[in-house]
Order: structure tokens, then C-alpha cells, then sequence
């Protein structure tokens, strides 16, 4: 099977004359590139708009022959958008960003002897799937040891990074979902794409499926481990606030009880010692009770 990584016209153009089954891998294409090879391979106006615009949901568009599959994977830390272009002849994918696990698909495609549109367009969904899966995998580690972090004493760069994971999660919850539901209607897949026989191609794409429930479920999980890890943290805080509070309350108390000018304080409270001893040492004997009942209900020996 033959695996092309650039725009040659006249390798496609054979490849295409000789309706010989091959798989186009593009990078960042020009749109004047997308032009022609729209007109070369008859590619529809409105696939061909969506994919210059990109940004699209995770879709599958029927036009008759040729089928549009827009479909996400992940590279390191980044979200990759790849539009899959399939007919009974090719199938040509487009994106603007690198994934390493759809190189490995292309590599394994280029050393196979042949090719179906089947192997390809489920070799593609699989590599992102499990791309996807990675991503999250990492994620995970680090949601762990932010979950430990939350205990001890963490640092103002990992309370950022909970929140930064947080929304990275969202965002991947908002991709792998449709994904997911969209490959649950199999069936739908599998009679829109050109070349592919249901009872055949029923299989690899269930593990794809199956791939994708696992990914959104332990997403799931992971979401619901960072908004504990951040109640921890909002927990500590409010401890320490309960804690600041119970010293100043009686504080509070006790500077207003001798504001209030009693005619006995007046007429009594007339020299340093007796200040030092009525006033400052009523106070230090009421932190010292208030910080002796928090010693002994164990507060302080709480991180």
C-alpha cells in the first residue's frame, strides 16, 4: 500500500487514474493546496471549506461517495484536530499539528504489503484514540501527586496547576464525550464510509469505542479527584481561619468590656502594674486558654 506524507500531484494523480488504494497523510497544507487536490479527487465544496476553517466538532458527514470524519488525538500536551477524508479509492488525512502515535500508524501502513480503507480509517481512529488515552494517563500521575501535595504544604505552583488541569480536563471531556457517542452509533459509521463492510469492520471499531468509554470515564474520575483535592485545600483554609477567629473573638470581648469606662476600672486601674496585671494579662490568660483548648482538641498538630 502506498503511504504519501506530501503534496505530489503526479503521484496522486497516478495513484488516482490507477484507482490504486493509497493513504494521504498532510500537514498543514496551503489552501491553495487543498484546492487542488479537492479538484483532483472531487472532494465536496463544504468538506473542503471545513477543512480549511478547521475547529470543528467530532463528526461524521456523509456525501454520498466520499465521507468526512473529523476526529481528535493529542500530542504531548496538545489537543490535535484530524480530518479524515474517505473514498473507495483513498483516504486522506489533513491536520496542523504533530501527533507521534499517528506516525507510528503510518509507519505500520507504509510496511504493509496492502491495504483496505477499513485497516486505514481504523488504524487513524485508533492511533488518536489511543493518543488521547496517553494524555490522560499522564494527566492522572500528576492529579496523584497533587492529591498528596494537598496534605502536606502545596505550593502556589501546584494549587496553579489544579486549576490548569481542571480545565484541561474539561476541555478533553468535551472531546473524548462526542467521540465516544459518535462511535456508539457504529453502524452509522460503517455504512457512511465507502469500502467498509459491517460485519467486518463491526469489531476494530468496538475497541476504538471501547478505548474511548475507558478515556471518558477515567476523566470523569480524575475531575472528581481534583475538585476533593481542591475541597482539602479550601477545608485547610477555612480551619485556619476558624483558628484565627477563636483567638480574636475573646480578644474582641475583652478590649470591649474595659472600653466601656466602668467608674470601678476608673478609680482602681491607676498605675502601670495594675494595667499590666487587669488589662495585657487578661488577655494573654485568654490566648493562652483559647490556644490550650485548640492544642487539646488536636488543631495544632494538624497540617
Amino acid at each position: 500500500m502506498q503511504v504519501l506524507d506530501t503534496f505530489d500531484v503526479a503521484a496522486i494523480r497516478a495513484l488516482h487514474e490507477r484507482e490504486e488504494f493509497y493513504w494521504l497523510d498532510l500537514y498543514a497544507p496551503t489552501d491553495e493546496e487543498l484546492d487542488e487536490l479537492g479538484e483532483l479527487l472531487d472532494i465536496p465544496k463544504l468538506a473542503l471549506q471545513d477543512t480549511k476553517e478547521f475547529g470543528e466538532r467530532p463528526k461524521i458527514d456523509d456525501y454520498g461517495p466520499r465521507v468526512l470524519i473529523v476526529f481528535y488525538g493529542a500530542h504531548e500536551d496538545e489537543i490535535v484536530e484530524v480530518h479524515v477524508h474517505v473514498s473507495g479509492n483513498e483516504v486522506v488525512t489533513v491536520r496542523r499539528a504533530d501527533c507521534a502515535h499517528l506516525w507510528d500508524a503510518r509507519r505500520q501502513a507504509a510496511g504493509a504489503t496492502t491495504g483496505t480503507e477499513q485497516h486505514v480509517v481504523y488504524k487513524v481512529l485508533d492511533s488518536l484514540a489511543e493518543s488521547l488515552r496517553a494524555l490522560v494517563n499522564r494527566y492522572a500521575e500528576e492529579v496523584q501527586h497533587l492529591e498528596d501535595a494537598a496534605f502536606e504544604r502545596p505550593t502556589t505552583a501546584e494549587r496553579r496547576r489544579m486549576s490548569e488541569l481542571r480545565t484541561k480536563l474539561f476541555r478533553l471531556q468535551q472531546i473524548v464525550v462526542p467521540q465516544r457517542d459518535m462511535l456508539a452509533r457504529g453502524g452509522d459509521l460503517l455504512e457512511a464510509v465507502p469500502g467498509l463492510e459491517r460485519d467486518v469492520a463491526r469489531h476494530p471499531f468496538r475497541d476504538v469505542h471501547d478505548d474511548l468509554v475507558l478515556t471518558a470515564n477515567q476523566i470523569d474520575y480524575l475531575r472528581e479527584l481534583l475538585a476533593e483535592t481542591v475541597n482539602v485545600l479550601l477545608n485547610q483554609m477555612a480551619g485556619r481561619l476558624t483558628v484565627v477567629a477563636t483567638f480574636f473573638l475573646p480578644l474582641t470581648f475583652a478590649t470591649g468590656f474595659f472600653g466601656m469606662n466602668f467608674g470601678w476600672m476608673v478609680g482602681h486601674i491607676d498605675s502601670a502594674a495594675t494595667f499590666f496585671l487587669l488589662g495585657v494579662g487578661s488577655m494573654a490568660a485568654t490566648i493562652a486558654i483559647a490556644a490550650g483548648l485548640l492544642m487539646r482538641a488536636g488543631y495544632f498538630g494538624r497540617q
